[in-house]
């Protein structure tokens, strides 16, 4: 067992806190990790959960199955399954590992998402627990659809097991080039930020004695997309600076990081999407390009459930 799963009660879940940072702190504290390093972690990162891709009849006994890609998508019933909705993947919410580090992402149910022909757009669905539903057949299309040159596309169907639960990523790309993310010249105070953030991530390396997996091309769930999505572009300096302005406030009063970092959110001259899930054109074996498809969500979206707003993004 990691050192991260062994956090865990025996139903698989981590320790009931009383706010959605209190778990990650007291597990933290418990390796003598700094306050200042949660602050700084809690404030940057975002939980991901690495997924690949298996043959239904490879799958092991031990493996952590979480869903599937292609094939017929399992919708409500009353519920049709549009021409043009190419069906990529179904997430089992609660075989999704959960870790320490809070994702906002529903515990139960299940998560559908989909795309465009040409990637360019998408939409994700997400089935409450106890939904009746039924496997749809693949649409047909009609005459004026396929003068259009509309057709539908069918990805082959594949197993989704988990392969790593213990993931990060920062926003952003809020750190710098040991970790794959930020090149280049960059201004003395963002200098500044990314140093003290990685060397938040060392601390809590060496202390903990494990280092989650950063790896922002991987495909997954939660975490951050390969590329930062435009709408982070005007909020990243504020974003870092209110983190180091946190740092100071919470010194004294750690468990007030809820409420700091929900305030810091609301002063940002824009809310920038958080990521949810990603896929690789290669690993659906899409036939055309290359690049990632990523399906994004705000903040606010995600805490509230409303997956109907997510919006969908290829990036090259």
């Amino acid at each position: 067992m990691s050192t991260w799963n062994s956090t865990a009660t025996p139903s698989g879940g981590p320790p009931e806190h009383t706010s959605r940072s209190s778990a990650f702190r007291a597990f933290a504290r418990r390796h003598g990790v700094s306050d200042d390093a949660v602050t700084r972690l809690l404030w940057s990162m975002e939980p991901a959960v690495y997924f690949e891709r298996e043959v239904p009849e490879s799958v092991r006994p031990d493996d952590r199955v979480i869903g599937y890609v292609g094939g017929a998508p399992a919708l409500p019933l009353g519920m049709e399954w549009e021409t043009g909705d190419i069906f990529v993947a179904s997430f089992d919410l609660a075989a999704v590992p959960r870790t320490l580090f809070d994702d906002g992402l529903p515990r139960e149910g299940h998560l559908l998402l989909f795309t465009w022909s040409d990637a360019s757009g998408g939409k994700a669905l997400y089935v409450p627990p106890g939904t009746e539903t039924t496997v749809r057949p693949a649409p047909v299309p009609s005459e004026l659809d396929l003068q259009f040159g509309s057709s539908h596309m069918m990805l082959d169907r594949w197993t989704l097991v988990a392969s790593r639960d213990d993931a990060w990523d920062a926003h952003a790309w809020l750190i710098g080039e040991d970790y794959g993310g930020l090149w280049g010249d960059v201004h003395a105070e963002a200098a500044e930020w990314h140093a003290q953030l990685e060397a938040a991530v060392e601390e809590y390396a060496a202390k903990v004695g494990a280092r989650p997996a950063m790896v922002r091309s991987a495909d997954k769930l939660r975490g951050v997309q390969q590329n930062p999505h435009d709408s982070w572009d005007p909020c990243t300096n504020d974003f870092q600076r209110l983190r180091e302005e946190a740092v100071l406030e919470l010194r004294d009063d750690p468990e007030r990081f809820d409420e700091v970092y929900d305030r810091a959110w609301r002063q940002l001259p824009e809310q920038p999407l958080l990521h949810l899930a990603t896929f690789s054109l290669e690993s659906l074996r899409y036939g055309w390009g290359e690049g990632e498809i990523s399906w994004m969500i705000s903040r606010d979206d995600l805490r509230a459930g409303q997956f109907d707003a997510v919006e969908c993004h290829w990036f090259g």
